[in-house]
């Protein structure tokens, strides 16, 4: 396996600016700290010399730490954070002396503390909260300089990383590092985030970034491979004719769709299968958590080909409309945690915030395939009234939505029989009033009438309308059980939309589908006792593991921690 990985020799991680304003991305040969480390990085080695690993090859930023100095770091600013808590309870006698490895800004901010006479229940609060957090990076650092430190073997040292996915006792591994998530975003979609990151590569300050149609918000960079090779996301990802090994070229980079990205995450795999061998985990299932891209799917199938074991794809579902706050359990545990108040209730109202924008993404569902399946007809939406701008077609979307839901929400407080007809002739009328500050909805709404009526065929539309009635009228029951409101905001929400601390109280947000639950007692005869591989595309505050943990240890209660390991690509942290 060793030999087989090292003939991948692209190494390290290279951004540059290209003419067009775009930017390009390409994987280099450089093994040397100093292109793992940085404001961009990502550390793509596989292999190291022992104390190359634990403590860098000198080539290294001297702002970035070696592997071994943040573990240090963070044990001595927990037991810094910990000496705090006694100073105080001791009546704020005695003396304390951080070491050199607690980071000068964190003295300062202690200092702070103590300068603008906070009282001491504030400073204990802060305090605590603080090691909660550093406890969870250190888990990270101190288990891998313990591992590394441990290997026979000086010569060839694998670099992934260990921890514990934070709010349970399940190991994750982590192949790769990096210090920004533009690199996961650059391989599953071929655009990358504007941030301070970007500006540096453009050369710009961050109020010349480009900004979308009327200047709203920030749009996406379109990214190059390989020296202006544009990213074929759907090649990329294709799962079909494939050899029962993973690499589908085997590293030939004549076809100049299969880039040096491509290898990376092919070389990525074979290293996923080194890695577990070496941990000695053997899984009989893979899964992975609902993804928005085919990232989790492309690789989790070719995994399972390298490892000869089913890919369960659609083992778990979103099940947002069921989120839940527990208010006791919930709440003793963040006052635990050193959570105030303020803090409590801002977590509680963006659990519900959640619900139902996933409930409106789901409502807007059939809406939104209609748009899309006549996209060359939608396309073509003059802004303004003999205008020859164009409509953006997340406008002409949001208007035909906001419309109909307006309808919708009407027919529903109706007692009307005929729903379908009525439905349609409401929306033929014409007759609601609609504005928006952006673009006119009434305006777009003519054009849309006019393009169902000739080119599609209102028999079409009225399947669709029906189909987003019945959902509305689905989930507003749900939402008033709930106590929720009937709203539309036709955005999908993510965990990431969650502040980091708050992820890991999240419940029920995943549950297994339901394919795997009505089967017999499936999960618990076949199942029972089985070892499972849960995949994802990266790791942060480690919530989306901790969800699909939660779900299938609630479905399979006997199934033991030890039965379950988690690997993602790569860890969100500073290179080492």
């Amino acid at each position: 396996m060793k030999i087989q990985l090292y003939k991948i020799i692209y190494e390290g991680i290279d951004w540059r600016k290209n003419d067009d304003g775009t930017i390009n991305l390409s994987v280099n040969q450089d093994q040397s700290d100093n292109a793992n480390r940085g404001t961009n990085s990502v550390d793509t080695r596989v292999f190291g010399k022992k104390s190359d690993v634990l403590f860098g090859d000198g080539t290294g930023n001297l702002l970035s730490k070696s592997l071994y100095d943040t573990a240090e770091s963070k044990e001595d600013t927990i037991k810094y954070y910990n000496d705090i808590i006694e100073f105080i309870k001791n009546g704020r006698t005695g003396k304390i002396e951080p070491s050199e490895n607690v980071s000068p800004q964190t003295i300062s901010a202690v200092a702070k503390w103590f300068s603008e006479n906070k009282s001491d229940n504030y400073i204990i609060y802060a305090a605590k909260k603080a090691i909660t957090r550093i406890e969870k990076e250190a888990d990270v650092y101190t288990k891998t300089r313990n591992r590394i430190n441990n290997e026979y073997n000086n010569d060839k040292v694998a670099r992934y990383m260990t921890g514990t996915v934070p709010g349970t006792t399940v190991k994750f591994i982590s192949l790769f590092s990096m210090t920004d998530f533009n690199f996961s975003d650059a391989i599953k979609h071929g655009k990358i985030r504007q941030n301070g990151n970007t500006d540096s590569i453009l050369g710009i300050d961050a109020e010349n970034r480009k900004k979308t149609y009327k200047n709203t918000e920030l749009s996406n960079i379109d990214i190059k491979y390989d020296d202006n090779i544009t990213p074929d996301i759907k090649h990329n990802f294709s799962i079909d004719d494939q050899s029962k090994y993973h690499d589908k070229i085997s590293y030939d980079l004549n076809d100049k769709s299969y880039t040096t990205i491509n290898q990376f995450i092919d070389k990525s795999i074979q290293y996923a299968a080194y890695v577990l061998h070496q941990e000695k985990f053997y899984p009989d299932f893979i899964i992975s958590p609902p993804s928005s891209s085919k990232f989790n799917e492309y690789y989790c199938t070719n995994l399972s080909k390298k490892l000869n074991i089913p890919y369960n794809k659609d083992f778990f579902k979103r099940n947002l409309i069921n989120v839940k706050f527990d208010k006791d359990k919930d709440i003793e545990e963040m006052r635990k945690d050193g959570f105030s108040e303020k803090d409590i209730m801002q977590f509680e109202y963006q659990v519900k915030n959640l619900a139902y924008k996933e409930i409106s993404y789901e409502i807007s569902e059939p809406i939104r395939n209609f748009i899309e399946k006549y996209r060359n007809l939608f396309e073509n939406i003059s802004f303004e009234l003999h205008s020859r701008e164009k409509t953006p077609i997340n406008d002409v979307f949001q208007s035909i939505m906001i419309y109909s839901y307006k309808i919708i929400i009407d027919q529903l407080k109706s007692s009307s029989d005929v729903i379908s007809k009525q439905l349609l002739n409401n929306f033929r009328s014409g007759t609601i009033k609609i504005y928006n500050k952006r673009y006119n909805i009434n305006h777009i709404i003519n054009q849309v009438i006019s393009i169902i009526k000739f080119k599609i065929g209102f028999k079409k539309f009225n399947t669709v309308l029906l189909e987003t009635y019945n959902r509305v009228k689905k989930y507003s029951e749900q939402l008033k059980q709930q106590g929720y409101e009937i709203r539309f905001d036709a955005k999908k929400s993510k965990i990431t939309s969650f502040k980091k601390q708050f992820r890991p109280y999240l419940h029920n947000v995943y549950i297994v589908a339901d394919k795997y639950l009505n089967k017999k007692d499936n999960l618990t005869s076949q199942y029972k006792n089985a070892k499972f591989l849960i995949f994802d595309e990266d790791i942060n505050s480690g919530a989306t593991l901790k969800l699909c943990i939660d779900a299938l240890q609630e479905k399979i209660p006997e199934n033991k921690s030890d039965n379950i390991m988690c690997l993602v690509n790569a860890y969100s942290s500073k290179g080492w």
